[in-house]
């Protein structure tokens, strides 16, 4: 599946579903949040779909009319759902929209395709809703969900799909995509597939739009000045920081990802993600604070990302965080 960064296993997988004609009427698509999971959800319909694919071939055409309707988004048997950008969870009136469509015959390819992208944004409703279609799959349809967190699923939504595991694309593979796919200067691609820490999609939308660089970068730099911040100001910030559970949860991901670095360069290693300035002071904190400290709050963060997972309070997560940050010495220096 030409279209797809990394995803090896998951390809392999998918594509002999396709070769076997044995294809499941529901797929559950399961890894980090924007390494490609959609695209690969998108590649599958079109090898399912492909009307002039060899038969013993894994791959679609992608010149027949149903590989170009699928790639333009006009497939009348392709259905990408897409939450509004104004919901936080996937509304039950689109579930039912699609448990609708899914008993009508397809139009004119072999299946109906839904593809459901991140389902643990469902409301209760939703996934009850959905749960009916998946345990009376009507013929010819398939189901592709997407899903970060599958533990916030119905047990019973899980039983009745086929697990599709994934795993972020490698730094390599998204730099070479950058710059093949996306004509990014291969330095740029370089440091972008190193700050996305596997997901592709932040890569792709950064070499598109620098300003969400700049974003991050300027949220990373806020993060790293607290760990000099008074109590004070430190619980000051945390209003901010955690305005709601998805920022909270992103401002955990992007703490994660420099104290990772901050440890690495506690242990005195070289392998580090972060780029210049912000591997600067990792390096520099690190050397401060030691291994321990540095590990002992690394911990705190992971703990934190599995409570904001089980509905911790996005508010609370952050202030104790805050308070456990650890303290520079009195001798640190940002020289």
């Amino acid at each position: 599946m030409k279209g797809v960064v990394g995803h090896h296993a998951a390809q392999r997988l998918l594509a002999r579903e396709a070769l076997s004609g044995k294809v499941s009427h529901a797929y559950l698509i399961t890894g980090p949040e924007q390494t490609g999971k959609t695209t690969l959800a998108l590649e599958f319909a079109r090898l399912l779909q492909c009307q002039k694919r060899d038969a013993d071939s894994p791959e679609p055409c992608g010149a027949c009319e149903s590989c170009r309707k699928i790639t333009a988004g006009f497939h009348p048997d392709v259905r990408p759902v897409v939450r509004p950008a104004d919901k936080r969870i996937l509304p039950v009136e689109l579930v039912r929209e699609v448990i609708h469509a899914a008993n009508l015959a397809p139009s004119v390819g072999p299946w109906r395709i839904f593809i459901l992208p991140e389902i643990e944004r469902m409301a209760a409703a939703s996934a009850n809703a959905l749960l009916k279609t998946l345990e009376e799959p009507p013929e010819r349809v398939v189901l592709l969900l997407t899903c970060s967190e599958p533990e916030a699923l119905l047990p019973t939504v899980v039983s009745r799909c086929q697990i599709v595991p994934t795993q972020p694309p490698t730094p390599t593979e998204i730099r070479q995509a950058l710059v093949e796919r996306w004509s990014t200067e291969p330095q740029r691609a370089a440091q972008l597939a190193a700050l996305s820490h596997g997901r592709i999609g932040w890569a792709i939308d950064a070499a598109l739009h620098p300003d969400i660089e700049h974003a991050r970068s300027t949220s990373l730099a806020r993060l790293v000045s607290l760990t000099s911040a008074s109590r004070d100001e430190r619980l000051h910030a945390a209003g901010a920081l955690a305005s709601d559970t998805d920022a909270a949860r992103e401002v955990v991901e992007l703490w994660l990802f420099w104290w990772r670095d901050l440890v690495l360069a506690a242990c005195g290693a070289r392998g580090l993600s972060s780029v210049g300035e912000a591997r600067a002071e990792a390096e520099r904190q690190g050397r401060a604070l030691g291994v321990e400290h540095a590990q002992v709050f690394l911990n705190a963060l992971v703990a934190a990302r599995e409570a904001l997972e089980a509905n911790a309070n996005p508010l609370l997560t952050i202030e104790a965080l805050l308070l456990d940050l650890p303290g520079l010495p009195v001798s640190y220096s940002r020289r």
